[in-house]
């Protein structure tokens, strides 16, 4: 045991030794400047850089012709002249007749119009309008002819001034008058009663003071 801890004491003392031999070799060159001509050789040391030569991509070569095997072309086939004798037959004009259309059954005449065969009048049903008061204090009288539509019961209706009375209230009163009374109405060929206003009936009313009520 003791001799193994010599033995590695003794190597190292040994490097420590080399080491330091390095150590003043080097020292000592520099000293003498032999260090510093060998420094300068490696400065003067110069560097050449190689170019690689430029490599040209060059085209693939063509692929070779594929040899196919087609089939031959057809014979041309020429066809023989012709000659007619005669020339053909001009183009035949087939000449186009329009049928008239039948003329449409003629429409069935409206049914003749009812003539009225008695026009309408004051009957028995028919009573004056009422005599205005202040006419009956102011004595008016007078005649006013009228036009009016009568329908089938006799009531009259569109009641238009044809002659004034020369009374504004005689007037009034019997344009207001008369839709509140009633017609004998208009009777047609067949005997029944009609409406009649095309042309409207026209008739007289005549206004008295005797026959105020």
């Amino acid at each position: 045991m003791y001799y193994a801890r010599k033995t590695q004491n003794s190597t190292r003392f040994i490097g420590i030794g080399i080491a330091i031999l390095i150590n003043l070799v080097i020292g000592y060159l520099l000293v003498t400047g032999l260090g510093k001509v060998i420094v300068n050789k490696l400065v003067d040391t110069q560097v050449v850089i190689i170019d690689k030569p430029k490599v040209e991509d060059k085209e693939p070569p063509p692929p070779p012709p594929v040899d196919v095997n087609l089939p031959p072309p057809p014979p041309q086939v020429i066809l023989p002249e012709f000659t007619f004798d005669t020339p053909p037959p001009p183009t035949a004009i087939t000449q186009v007749v329009q049928t008239p259309r039948p003329a449409p059954p003629p429409r069935p005449a409206p049914p003749a119009p009812v003539v009225p065969a008695i026009s309408p009048k004051p009957g028995r049903s028919f009573e004056k309008p009422e005599y205005p008061a202040a006419s009956i204090r102011a004595k008016e009288e007078g005649e006013v002819k009228v036009s009016v539509c009568v329908d089938e019961r006799g009531r009259m209706s569109n009641v238009q001034i044809v002659k004034s009375s020369g009374y504004e209230r005689l007037d009034e009163a019997t344009v207001k008058g008369l839709p509140h009374t009633r017609m004998d109405p208009a009777r047609g060929t067949d005997g029944k009663p009609m409406a009649y206003c095309n042309p409207p009936y026209v008739f007289t009313l005549v206004w008295q003071l005797k026959d105020a009520r």
